[in-house]
C-alpha cells in the first residue's frame, strides 16, 4: 500500500500523478475540517509571517485567546490551559497534574485504553500505579445498575483511587464503554475525593457527534486532554483544567517547561479551528452525515453475510467481519479504487473516521465499492 501523496484538499488526496483518493481516516484522525481548510490555512500563513515560537517566560495574546476560547467551551470559570504538541504529551501532563494533587494514590482506567505513545502509560501498565477495568466483559451483565458486587469491580478499592482517566471510546476497534459503568465509576471516584481526567485526544471536537466524547456520558471532567483535530493536522494539543484544579496546582508551585509550549503558530491554528467549528456550524452538519453513514453501513450488514457487526458514534464508525485475514486485502483493493480506509487486522475490523465535511455522495460511492469487495468474499 504505497502512494506518493502530494496535495490534500478537504476529504481528497492527490498523488504525484493526479489520482484522487478519498480519505476516510482524516489523516490519522486529525483533519476533522478536511485537509488544507482555507480559513485554517490562512490563519497559519498569516501567523508564520509574524512569529512562530517564543520562550516559555514570554507571553502571547494568541495563547490567551485560545485559552479563553477553550475555557468558555468547557464552562471552566477561572480555569487554566497549557498548549503542547501531541496528544500523548497532553495526556501525560494531565496525569502528572492529577498525581501532583494525590501522589500516593492509584489511577483508574479501562484496561484497553490507549493513553499515550510514552512507554510509562502503554499496555500493560504498572499494577502498583494503576487499577484497570475491562468494560468488554460487561456485555452479559445481569445487574441493572453497576455494583461493588460485580466481579469486574469488586477488586477496586476506590478509597485508594485518586483519578479516573476516562477514554470515551476504544478508538481503534470503535467500541464504547457502557453508560452505567462510566457513571458508577465517576460517582465512586468522586465520593472518595478523586477527580476525572478525560482523554479527548481522538474523541474531541465533533468526532462522536457531540463536542466531546464525554458529553455522551453526562459527566463533567476536571482536566481534559485535547489533540489531533485541535490543529486540523498541525501538531498542537492542550491540557485544560477547571478553576479548582488550577488553584491546587498553583498552590504547589508546579513548573512545567517544554520547548514548544504555547507556541504562537500552534495556538493561532487551534484558535481558528475552534472558530471554524462555531462559525460554520460543523457539528450541526456532522450529526446527520454520521447518521447517514451508519444507515449505509447497516445496509451493507443486511446484504453481506461476511459483515458480523456495524457500530459507531458520529463519524467514528466500524465494520467487523466474521472472516479473518481479509481487511488488508480489502484496504488495498479500495485504495486502488481511490478510497483510503482504516483497518485493525487482528480484530477483522474496517474503520471509518473521515473529516466531518465528508459528503453523502462520497459515502455512497465508497459503500458501493466496498459492497462489491465484500460480495467477493462471501463464497
Amino acid at each position: 500500500m504505497k502512494t506518493d501523496i502530494s496535495i490534500g484538499k478537504n476529504t481528497y488526496l492527490f498523488d504525484a500523478l493526479g489520482k484522487k483518493i478519498i480519505d476516510f481516516e482524516s489523516g490519522i484522525w486529525c483533519t476533522a475540517l478536511g485537509h488544507n481548510h482555507p480559513r485554517v490555512h490562512r490563519a497559519m500563513t498569516e501567523q508564520i509571517a509574524k512569529i512562530v515560537h517564543l520562550h516559555h517566560k514570554l507571553t502571547s495574546n494568541i495563547a490567551e485567546d485560545l485559552a479563553v476560547n477553550l475555557l468558555e467551551l468547557f464552562h471552566f470559570q477561572e480555569g487554566k490551559a497549557v498548549f503542547l504538541n501531541s496528544g500523548s504529551e497532553a495526556v501525560a501532563l494531565s496525569i502528572r497534574l492529577s498525581k501532583l494533587i494525590s501522589p500516593d494514590k492509584k489511577l483508574l482506567t479501562f484496561s484497553n485504553a490507549y493513553l499515550s505513545a510514552f512507554s510509562s502509560f502503554s499496555i500493560p501498565r504498572s499494577k502498583e500505579q494503576w487499577s484497570e477495568i475491562d468494560f468488554l466483559q460487561c456485555g452479559h451483565c445481569s445487574y441493572e445498575e453497576c455494583t461493588h458486587q460485580c466481579k469486574l469491580l469488586n477488586h477496586i478499592e476506590f478509597s485508594d483511587i485518586s483519578t479516573f482517566v476516562f477514554e470515551p471510546a476504544m478508538c481503534g476497534r470503535v467500541l464504547f464503554p457502557p453508560h452505567k459503568l462510566v457513571k458508577f465509576l465517576e460517582k465512586e471516584v468522586r465520593r472518595n475525593g478523586g477527580i476525572i481526567v478525560a482523554n479527548e485526544v481522538t474523541t474531541g471536537l465533533g468526532r462522536t457527534g457531540r463536542w466531546f466524547g464525554y458529553n455522551h456520558y453526562d459527566i463533567e471532567p476536571d482536566i481534559i486532554a485535547l489533540g489531533k483535530s485541535l490543529g486540523n493536522g498541525y501538531p498542537v494539543s492542550a491540557v485544560v483544567m477547571s478553576g479548582p484544579i488550577a488553584e491546587q496546582i498553583e498552590m504547589r508551585n508546579f513548573v512545567y517547561i517544554q520547548s514548544h509550549q504555547n507556541d504562537p503558530l500552534g495556538c493561532a491554528t487551534a484558535n481558528e479551528v475552534l472558530n471554524v467549528f462555531k462559525d460554520e456550524h460543523i457539528l450541526d452538519r456532522a450529526i446527520p452525515i454520521g447518521e447517514f453513514f451508519m444507515t449505509q453501513l447497516l445496509e451493507l450488514q443486511r446484504t453481506c453475510s461476511v459483515v458480523k457487526d456495524v457500530r459507531g458514534r458520529g463519524l467514528m464508525l466500524a465494520i467487523e467481519l466474521n472472516i479473518s485475514n481479509a481487511t488488508e486485502w480489502i484496504a488495498e483493493r479500495m485504495l486502488e479504487k481511490g478510497y483510503f480506509i482504516g483497518t485493525v487486522p487482528q480484530w477483522n475490523v474496517i474503520r471509518f473516521s473521515p473529516a466531518l465535511t465528508i459528503t453523502k455522495h462520497d459515502i455512497l460511492s465508497m459503500c458501493k465499492e466496498l459492497k462489491s469487495l465484500l460480495s467477493q468474499l462471501e463464497g
